[in-house]
């Protein structure tokens, strides 16, 4: 969930809350306490602030701490923020979701934040240097939102192409995740902030990610190489002063209290960082403490505070693992003291950061086709140009839940190709078919409320009462409580209701829709049309993240120009607040218009038939990929495919934009069109990227980080069977990595299986390598350089790949290649760059050997493969290791 699950995707109307819902309003304790807002100025008394100074850490005030203050600072106090001491001056922390954009602490309506590209696209980059550019302002966004700690990077690994989560992961490989990700950790870190870095591990699905189990040893080979492998990669180039440690079960054991943390994180990698639970991760007092979790989120506490206090004093805790806990939060603390601030969040938009998330989209969308010369298109010729598709017009800038965040403003593909176009008029568009998987809230414009006004008028009763206690107007039809209920509301068996007055555009059997989460009537013109009077069994995560599973829809029959009374009364939730989370109250109207496909797709015909080129935008958004619930398939829905077909066959030329963070099956359509730009989820600017690349202002760099299979089946997908988890005979959910490491490229069919195969991308030049070079004379380290000619008309990168290929007499089975260093270069046409790239023997050339539990350093000979080229290489001496 993490701290920003209470935010809803931005480009999502159909997700809003009401407004000004602060996520400090979630917590009902601490009535005279308002967290986040000490700073070393203005916390304590003046001879207190004297004390701190006197001291040269806050860490070093650990031994004045009663047992209570130490258990105080083990758990939050709210959603984003930690608990402070007032009496030692020692400040509370406020962290932040997540790398693709840096929100604040509404649920809604909260402040503007930069919003950067889906981390998919950040992996199809393959730039370090570019990534730690991106944490740099990252951490100037956190400052803004007067923050200390950013929730990520995620650098979990593509296991399956259904993930939910995916688009907010790198790569189905981990030393590319984990280099990205160090890499962004880095520059976070070097503006006095903290990165804390997620899932620690194995949290490769959504579906029950609170109870599965991942059917695994820590020690095994499939966990080392490929789940922990990209943490490893992660802490050999990066400092991550947090991690997150995830909900699943590992080997049968949660992993927040799981002795791998002890046993993996603490005492063979030798990490010292702070380690956060993940929202409601936490399952225990005793178990956790002496795992080595050091801070429960969110507050207020659950198994920390009082019940943690007992634990100590029965016995069942030593207070030295309190203290070695508390002294980690200590030195998070201290290592982001330059950083407290209590200003008001602030949502500034500069040239830098808008030009930063620009030239992040243009390196990380990848060309996947491109024949006939279809692209780029050259703006001289003044061509026709049909623009298709709902996406064009509303972009797709990320996936849903925690990375989601509200951006300063959007660019619209649409709007930009015309900007770049000589004769704008001849941009025609089509809107085409709906992508939506919900339906939308009632828009505003065809609403009127009791005031004549447009909008919704929201009532409040209490049970066997008529009049309502509190009424209000709003501009959206929603009503979300969480804890704090509305002034004068009693529970239980209090109930709500949304009114407006509808007037349709258009004549048809429109839909309503409600999304409830508990017993509801839908009533229009007071007769009710849809009702169910049995209350659903709704978690915080179907309530933030999962609206398809609450919402309930009708057709109803509804003329143009006639207006029409819609009353939507929800009965409130029977109170099971548990253990965990809080008791959930909401309700959202939702209403769409009857749109018909062959209608929609004949217009979409039309203006491509009279076009130079069409340019059709189809794909998913974060109703479709988002936290909180995987993908069912990878398929385009029919009705896209249906418009892709009609739209490819009277073309003269046909692109395709896809937006997805997970791989799409293309096998319907792949066939019909021209050139396919994969655009990931780009951020804000990501229509002014696709511009300037579809008109050639800019050169497509991205190679694909995640291998797309060719059609959606088992066999193209290794995991097809064992994703996501299933219920076994004992009433557990479990996950199954019966694959082992041959998941992707990894994988020995890939070749035959793959559309699209990790590492691939074109360009609109062409590159050749030369002369390669390998130093083999250090007992460490292989030293590896190349020539990279850039042989085409147009400037561009390349990424230069290095795959080591393993012995022939290896004692273990291993993938034919592994990817083992990389380097993006800048080439000038005619030009030639020199690239090099060091590879460390030891994490290059071992695997993991389960029998002994350690690395295994296996000599012979091994081949080096860039791009055409190779070379073999001796290893001559074997060992096993242990470490990072």
């Amino acid at each position: 969930m993490d701290a920003g699950g209470v935010s809803v995707a931005p480009a999502a109307d159909e997700l809003k809350f009401e407004s000004n819902i602060s996520i400090n309003e979630i917590n009902d304790s601490r009535k005279d306490y308002t967290p986040g807002s000490e700073s070393l100025e203005g916390l304590g008394k003046p001879e207190e602030r004297a004390h701190y100074e006197e001291q040269s850490t806050y860490k070093s005030l650990l031994h004045e701490l009663t047992l209570e203050e130490k258990v105080t600072l083990l758990s939050g106090t709210d959603f984003v923020s930690s608990s402070s001491v007032p009496r030692l001056s020692i400040p509370s922390l406020k962290v932040v979701d997540s790398v693709n954009g840096v929100k604040g602490s509404e649920i809604h309506h909260g402040t503007p934040t930069a919003v950067f590209p889906s981390s998919t696209l950040y992996g199809a980059t393959w730039n370090n240097s570019l990534m730690e550019e991106l944490g740099k302002s990252l951490a100037h966004q956190a400052k803004l939102k007067s923050a200390q700690v950013i929730l990520g990077p995620t650098i979990n690994i593509h296991r399956d192409p259904r993930g939910g989560r995916n688009f907010e992961c790198f790569s189905e490989d981990p030393l590319l995740s984990g280099q990205l990700a160090a890499a962004i950790v880095r520059g976070i870190q070097s503006q006095g902030l903290a990165a804390c870095p997620k899932h620690f591990a194995c949290n490769e699905s959504e579906f029950k990610r609170r109870q599965y189990n991942v059917a695994e040893s820590h020690n095994s080979r499939t966990v080392r190489e490929i789940y922990l492998g990209a943490f490893q990669e992660l802490l050999r180039k990066s400092e991550p002063r947090g991690l997150m440690v995830s909900y699943n079960k590992l080997n049968g054991v949660h992993t927040t209290e799981n002795v791998f943390l002890k046993e993996v994180l603490r005492d063979e990698w030798a990490y010292n960082g702070c380690l956060i639970s993940d929202w409601f991760a936490t399952k225990s007092s005793v178990a956790a403490i002496n795992a080595g979790l050091d801070l429960e989120m969110p507050g207020p506490a659950v198994f920390r505070g009082q019940r943690l206090v007992e634990d100590v004093q029965k016995g069942l805790v030593d207070e030295k693992a309190i203290d070695e806990c508390v002294a980690r939060v200590l030195e998070l603390i201290d290592a982001t003291k330059t950083c407290h601030s209590q200003a008001p969040e602030r949502g500034e938009i500069d040239p830098e950061t808008n030009a930063m998330a620009l030239k992040i989209a243009s390196e990380g969308i990848v060309l996947l086709k491109n024949e006939k010369n279809a692209l780029p298109l050259d703006m001289r010729q003044a061509p026709k140009i049909a623009v298709i598709g709902v996406h064009a017009v509303e972009p797709v800038i990320s996936g849903g839940g925690s990375a989601s965040a509200p951006p300063q403003y959007l660019q619209r593909p649409l709007d930009c190709l015309k900007e770049a176009h000589p004769v704008p008029s001849l941009v025609e568009y089509a809107r085409g078919v709906n992508t939506n998987r919900i339906i939308p809230m009632v828009p505003l414009d065809r609403t009127t409320s009791k005031s004549g006004k447009p909008g919704f008028d929201i009532s409040y009763f209490n049970q066997d009462c008529d009049t309502p206690i509190h009424t209000e107007h709003q501009h959206v039809p929603v009503v979300a409580m969480v804890r704090n209920l509305k002034p004068g509301l009693q529970e239980p068996g209090f109930s709500y209701e949304i009114s407006t007055t509808i007037t349709p555009t258009s004549t048809g059997h429109h839909t309503l829709a409600a999304r409830i989460t508990g017993a509801f009537s839908l009533f229009v013109e007071d007769k009710c049309v849809l009702s169910s009077s049995t209350q659903s069994e709704v978690s915080m995560e179907d309530f933030l993240f999962e609206p398809a599973r609450l919402e309930r829809r009708i057709s109803v029959p509804m003329l143009a120009g006639k207006s029409y009374l819609v009353r939507l009364l929800t009965q409130a939730r029977i109170p099971k607040e548990n253990d965990y989370e809080p008791n959930p109250h909401g309700a959202v109207l939702c209403y769409e218009e009857y749109v018909n496909d062959r209608t929609s797709i004949s217009e979409a015909v039309q203006i491509a038939a009279s076009s130079d080129v069409s340019i059709i935008f189809a794909g998913r958004n974060h109703e479709y990929e988002s936290e909180g619930f995987d993908l069912d398939t990878i398929i385009l829905p029919e009705r896209q495919i249906k418009l892709i077909k009609a739209v490819a066959a009277v073309s003269e030329k046909t692109v395709l934009v896809l937006n997805c963070g997970n791989p799409i099956d293309v096998s319907p359509i792949i066939d019909d069109v021209d050139a396919v730009l994969n655009a990931h989820f780009p951020g804000q600017e990501g229509g002014q990227a696709l511009a300037n690349i579809l008109t050639g202002k800019a050169n497509p760099s991205g190679r694909l980080a995640t291998t797309w299979p060719k059609k959606f089946d088992e066999k193209h997908i290794p995991t097809f069977h064992n994703f996501p988890a299933t219920l076994n005979e004992d009433g557990e959910y479990t996950l199954k990595y019966a694959e082992g490491i041959q998941i992707g490229y990894r994988h020995p069919d890939v070749t035959k299986t793959a559309q699209w195969e990790f590492g691939f991308g074109l360009s609109y030049t062409t590159f050749e390598h030369s002369d390669l070079v390998i130093d083999n004379t250090s007992d460490s380290d292989i030293k590896i350089s190349v020539q990279v000619k850039n042989t085409g008309i147009f400037p561009g990168h390349e990424v230069v790949q290095a795959y080591v290929l393993p012995p022939a007499n290896e004692k273990a089975w291993r993938p034919a290649r592994e990817l083992k260093g990389y380097e993006k270069v800048w080439v000038l046409p005619g030009k030639s760059e020199s690239v090099e790239i060091t590879l460390d023997k030891k994490h290059t050339f071992s695997y993991w050997d389960e029998e002994v539990k350690q690395w295994r350093l296996e000599p012979g000979t091994y081949r080096l493969d860039i791009g055409s080229l190779e070379a073999c290489f001796e290893v001559e001496e074997g060992s096993t290791w242990s470490g990072r």
